[in-house]
């Protein structure tokens, strides 16, 4: 691994808010500094088909991160900065049969942009996420943190297995995506102020990316209700996807569906998804915190290949811990993927593990 970039990135920001807050400098609440972020570690139980075992991973639903923002409030308008840096140790979308240990890693920069907001909105430029981003992914179940409609993240990097019982080259992750936007692309993004719940966002990014999105979050007496539709476009492609969710405070039941597609310039094949979740949460059951559970159900067509189809159930637990911002989580998953001219064995995995907050 080699952790320094993403040292040598913090350091100029952490230098520049210690020098604001020495003692010998007149206290100035306008400038802010902080750092947070979060460990998720796990252990992936897994069956091929042919194989069982386990490895322990960093879980890619919301991976292992580190950040720190700077910013200064000039009254009616705010700059700063914000840098946010992925450590995963043998990540559930890399780890896979072969690659069982943490030389399967990752450390790389999310995000790397500067920022101006105010009555206004918000303007960044830099590395961060398209507008479109997270369009695909409102969930309000409360177990996101072990799965939510980027089902690849679950078990992504496991190879499949042919119908003889042989190790394919395909990956869980080939075959199933939720088509959402890119979260670590040089872009400038506007998003509007929100208005009766609604927000407006547009980037244009490298690759000639284009995407627009417009986000909703609302109450309605005893419903709690987000979504979130985008378009978006680059050079080879048109992309259309969005969610909604929606949450029943006093019975804690909950709905989610989301649903993209592709128009590829090539022709070739028309990937898109389709993905729904039933949750339920309650604060009755321990003293702990916060208990959700949850089942959901993902179609996928044309994603890893022509003519391919792919589906996956799961169930899914998270027991909140509020006392150290924990969460301790547990959920099975199955997957089975038809190709034409390629026969694969399903694939079930089961994950448990931890996320602490900073």
């Amino acid at each position: 691994m080699r952790f320094y970039k993403p040292a040598l990135a913090v350091l100029p920001i952490s230098l520049l808010a210690s020098g604001a807050f020495a003692q010998d400098q007149p206290e100035d609440n306008r400038l802010k500094f902080s750092i947070s972020g979060q460990i998720n570690r796990g252990i992936l139980f897994f069956d091929d088909g042919g194989e069982t075992g386990e490895i322990f991973v960093d879980n890619d639903n919301s991976s292992t991160r580190l950040r720190a923002t700077l910013s200064y409030d000039f009254g009616q308008v705010t700059i700063g900065g914000h840098t946010e840096f992925e450590f995963e140790f043998s990540s559930t979308a890399e780890i896979n049969q072969i690659n069982t240990d943490d030389s399967v890693s990752v450390a790389n920069e999310r995000k790397f942009e500067l920022f101006v907001e105010g009555g206004f909105g918000r303007l960044s430029f830099g590395q961060g996420d398209s507008a479109s981003n997270g369009a695909s992914e409102v969930d309000l179940s409360g177990t996101t943190v072990v799965g939510y409609s980027g089902i690849a993240d679950f078990a992504g990097g496991l190879l499949l297995r042919d119908g003889a019982g042989a190790l394919t080259t395909s990956r869980i992750g080939n075959f199933f995506s939720n088509l959402d936007g890119n979260s670590r692309i040089e872009r400038i993004r506007y998003d509007t102020p929100t208005y009766k719940g609604f927000t407006g966002s547009i980037s244009l990014g490298q690759d000639d990316q284009e995407d627009l999105a417009i986000r909703y979050k609302n109450d309605y007496g005893d419903y709690k209700v987000a979504g979130a539709i985008s378009y978006s476009t680059t050079n080879s492609r048109d992309r259309i996807h969005g969610s909604v969710s929606a949450l029943h405070n006093p019975t804690g039941i909950s709905l989610t569906f989301a649903s993209g597609s592709d128009d590829l310039d090539s022709g070739a094949r028309d990937p898109g998804f389709n993905y729904v979740k039933v949750g339920y949460q309650t604060n009755d059951l321990l003293a702990w915190g916060k208990t959700a559970f949850s089942i959901d159900y993902y179609d996928g067509s044309d994603i890893g290949a022509a003519g391919s189809d792919s589906e996956s159930f799961a169930l899914l637990a998270v027991q909140n811990i509020d006392r150290y911002n924990t969460e301790i989580y547990a959920g099975y998953r199955t997957y089975s993927v038809d190709s034409p001219g390629q026969t694969f064995q399903d694939l079930d995995g089961f994950l448990v593990g931890a996320r602490f907050k900073f």
